[in-house]
């Protein structure tokens, strides 16, 4: 008996059928086969085994991989405003250079004036050749193919025309080569935007995150603010810039005003503006445009730099620093102890 077969006898027997559901010809019977659909299902059953939760972060843990984030935000954020400041660069050699192609242009139309008086005088001698055609003409380049025509009649001012022509088709392939340097750094441009809003986003969720965890900030940097320490000129002034922006909110890529907001290094740029002190725009151009001061000779006003040059603030004294720390925080005053002490960059002296 085949071991099916015999399943199904064995199940019939267990059940009290002996053989009754086997039908002739080996066709098994309803009932017998009811019977056998359960029994196999249930030997099928697997008792269930709880699936593990994915253990929840922690808040010591969300509130490290926020800090990276908000690392990698910043570093995105000079590297977006620095490609900011490279397109407007681009954009305005581009129309220095239309502007001088526009200017030769006009120089080109005087010159070809004066050459068809040449031209006029030749023709009534019987020297011209095909010059009242020639001169007649909008394309340089048909000048220049043809310039042999009047060579003897004004040699002098055909070579003016020619060198003006050198230098023109000169002025146009710069500007041909600054509108797709433009290009390429607007491309470039849109990329690192994509870049920095995909991290922002990001850096949002997990500020949420411990938020939710109980972990969000405690501090609201106070709404203004007074500086009363020993800093005096240009120091001063920029501290005292920097305190009257406490509590302002934090901004990636702001600049103030105070409602506005700021990002780290835009709050150092418009204090020392303040100042009459100029700084480039993000935190790397900051840093190399700053003497460079010893951790132990900071003097307030000082720029104190963190994590790879991603991040800056301004000292004050008694190692503390203000700074515009990150999204979801407000310019506030810190010491440089803990997080901020082992991720010490530098500092520089504007």
């Amino acid at each position: 008996m085949g071991e099916g077969r015999a399943a199904i006898v064995a199940t019939q027997r267990s059940s009290g059928g002996a053989t009754a559901g086997w039908l002739p010809g080996g066709r098994v019977g309803a009932r017998a086969l009811a019977t056998l659909c359960v029994a196999a299902s249930a030997a099928l059953v697997l008792p269930s085994v709880p699936a593990e939760a994915a253990p929840k972060p922690t808040l010591k843990e969300s509130q490290a991989k926020l800090k990276k984030l908000n690392s990698q935000v910043d570093h995105q954020d000079n590297v977006y405003n620095k490609a900011k400041e490279q397109r407007q660069a681009a954009k305005k050699k581009y129309d220095a250079l239309n502007k001088s192609v526009a200017e030769d242009q006009k120089t080109y139309e005087r010159l070809r004036e004066r050459v068809a008086q040449l031209a006029a005088a030749a023709y009534k001698s019987g020297d011209s050749g095909d010059i009242p055609n020639l001169v007649s003409s909008n394309n340089p380049s048909d000048v220049l193919d043809q310039i042999s025509v009047f060579t003897q009649v004004a040699h002098n001012r055909s070579t003016e025309v020619t060198q003006f022509l050198n230098a023109a088709q000169l002025l146009q392939r710069q500007k041909a080569q600054a509108q797709q340097a433009a290009a390429d750094l607007s491309s470039k441009l849109k990329s690192e935007k994509a870049q920095l809003d995909k991290l922002k986003k990001q850096a949002r969720q997990q500020q949420s995150l411990v938020n939710r965890l109980g972990g969000g900030s405690t501090s609201s940097g106070g709404h203004g603010g007074t500086y009363n320490g020993p800093a005096s000129g240009p120091a001063r002034l920029a501290l005292e810039y920097a305190y009257q922006q406490k509590g302002a909110p934090y901004k990636y890529g702001g600049t103030g005003p105070y409602n506005s907001g700021y990002d780290c290094s835009g709050l150092m740029m418009m204090a020392w503006r303040h100042a009459g002190v100029s700084l480039p725009r993000v935190v790397p151009d900051q840093y190399n445009a700053t003497r460079r001061v010893a951790r132990s000779d900071l003097q307030p006003g000082d720029l104190v730099f963190f994590d790879n040059l991603n991040h800056v603030g301004m000292y004050v004294g008694n190692n503390q620093f203000i700074h515009a720390p990150h999204t979801g925080t407000v310019v506030q005053i810190e010491s440089l102890s803990g997080y901020y002490s082992s991720n010490f960059y530098g500092a520089g002296r504007p």
